[in-house]
């Protein structure tokens, strides 16, 4: 004879947990701004002075929990970044959008390329009891624009979109946190430039993020 449903059942039923209903009280960390320094690799490219290069980035997480002690958890991210560049020249805006060094050029200084993105992240979150974070993810960045800044003769110049970016660029990030706080890295599969001479330049940074 079939058992009959009693109100354990029912109430088991009822609190079956669905990752796809992650109240926002229920998720961690949606906001994401960092700050840090970005690189090109191979260090012996001809591109990047050895100055501090400035990145920032702020980010929005809709973040799904596949428990409810959220201990993993996708998130998908929507985020604008800002990098700028130390440069040993200038791209100048030829329709080969050639890169110049400063050797060439009569009193130039402070040359600095200054690049707009959207970054759109995927990102898999291990969440430990001891509030220790692990999240991993894969980056997809459309930039919007670019300029170039730099002095010559005392005179500021400012050149838009003359570098020859990538239109679409990609690749791995990893933050590890305590809380809030987080050290993150982030390497570019994708070569930044188009043109040939600088086709196997990528970008690598670091630096720390703050959630919440």
């Amino acid at each position: 004879q079939p058992r009959s449903r009693g109100l354990g059942d029912v109430y088991k039923r009822q609190i079956k947990y669905n990752p796809f209903k992650t109240t926002i009280e229920d998720q961690d960390d949606i906001w994401e701004v960092k700050f840090g320094s970005t690189h090109l690799l191979p260090t012996s490219n001809s591109i990047q002075s050895k100055k501090f290069a400035f990145r920032f980035g702020i980010h929005y997480f809709y973040e799904i929990n596949f428990s409810p002690a959220k201990r993993f958890a996708l998130a998908i991210g929507l985020g604008y970044n800002f990098q700028q560049l130390k440069t040993n020249g200038i791209f100048e805006g030829s329709p080969d959008a050639t890169f110049t060094p400063a050797e060439n050029i009569n009193n130039l200084s402070n040359p600095r390329l200054n690049i707009h993105e959207l970054n759109f992240p995927l990102e898999l979150r291990l969440k430990l009891q001891s509030e220790l974070k692990f999240y991993l993810a894969y980056n997809f960045t459309v930039p919007v624009s670019n300029n170039m800044k730099y002095k010559v003769d005392g005179d500021d110049l400012n050149e838009k979109n003359t570098a020859p970016i990538n239109a679409f660029q990609h690749g791995p990030s990893l933050r590890v946190g305590y809380k809030d706080f987080f050290l993150f890295t982030r390497y570019n599969v994708s070569s930044l430039f188009l043109t040939p001479e600088f086709e196997s330049v990528e970008l690598f940074s670091f630096g720390i993020s703050l959630g919440g």
